[in-house]
Formats: C-alpha cells, sequence, structure tokens
C-alpha cells in the first residue's frame, strides 16, 4: 500500500465537510419526512373515517360507508396525494441516508489514512 498523498487527504476531508453541510441542512426536512413516515398510517384511517362518517350520518352501515367512502372519487384523490405525500418523504429519508453513507465512509477513509501515516517509518533527510 502507498502512503497517503497530502491531497488525496484533503478530498476526503472536503467530502466529508461537504457532506456534514448537506446533513445539517436537511435536518428540517428529515424531520417532516420522519413524522409523514411515522404517522401514514394514521393519516389514512382519519381520511377514510372522514369519508365514512358522511355516509353513517346518512343511515349506512358502518360496513356500507366504508364501502362508500372507498368508492369516492374524492377520497381516492385525497388518498393518493398522501400516498405521493408519503413517496418524497421516503426519498428524502434515502437522501439523507445516502448523504451519512458518504460522511461516514469520508470519515472511515481519513481514519484509515491517519493509522496509515503513524505507522509510516520516518524518511532520513
Amino acid at each position: 500500500m502507498s502512503a497517503p498523498d497530502y491531497h488525496e487527504v484533503i478530498a476526503i476531508e472536503k467530502r466529508m465537510k461537504d457532506a456534514a453541510r448537506k446533513l445539517h441542512s436537511m435536518a428540517g426536512e428529515v424531520g417532516m419526512a420522519i413524522t409523514i413516515i411515522d404517522y401514514d398510517s394514521d393519516r389514512r384511517k382519519n381520511l377514510l373515517a372522514r369519508y365514512a362518517v358522511k355516509h353513517i350520518k346518512a343511515g349506512e352501515s358502518a360496513t356500507a360507508a366504508d364501502a362508500l367512502a372507498r368508492s369516492d372519487a374524492a377520497y381516492e384523490a385525497e388518498l393518493n396525494g398522501l400516498a405521493s405525500t408519503y413517496e418524497q418523504a421516503q426519498a428524502t429519508r434515502k437522501q439523507w441516508d445516502a448523504e451519512y453513507c458518504s460522511w461516514d465512509t469520508a470519515r472511515s477513509l481519513l481514519a484509515r489514512q491517519r493509522v496509515t501515516m503513524d505507522t509510516m517509518p520516518e524518511t532520513e533527510q
């Protein structure tokens, strides 16, 4: 294995700093994404309940109200909106995961370079 090059170390350090900045800038988006992902089931159930209650108030049974609510075009449109939001939240989480992987890889490479430099024999001048 060759000795670490100064420019290599600088490039890795830059990559790590860029990834850290990106992670910090994504904090708000990731927080919202986590909330959307964690509460997706509740949001879908709430949406169905809002549409079903209209049919229950009109005298339908709970089973019929559920079926009628699910067949409502407006319900389907709102459900698709929730699905789109969920998909965007998952994409944000995956983007954060990828950026974190980049940061962690750079951190590991820097640690390896440091160990390599510490174990290199000193050269005489």
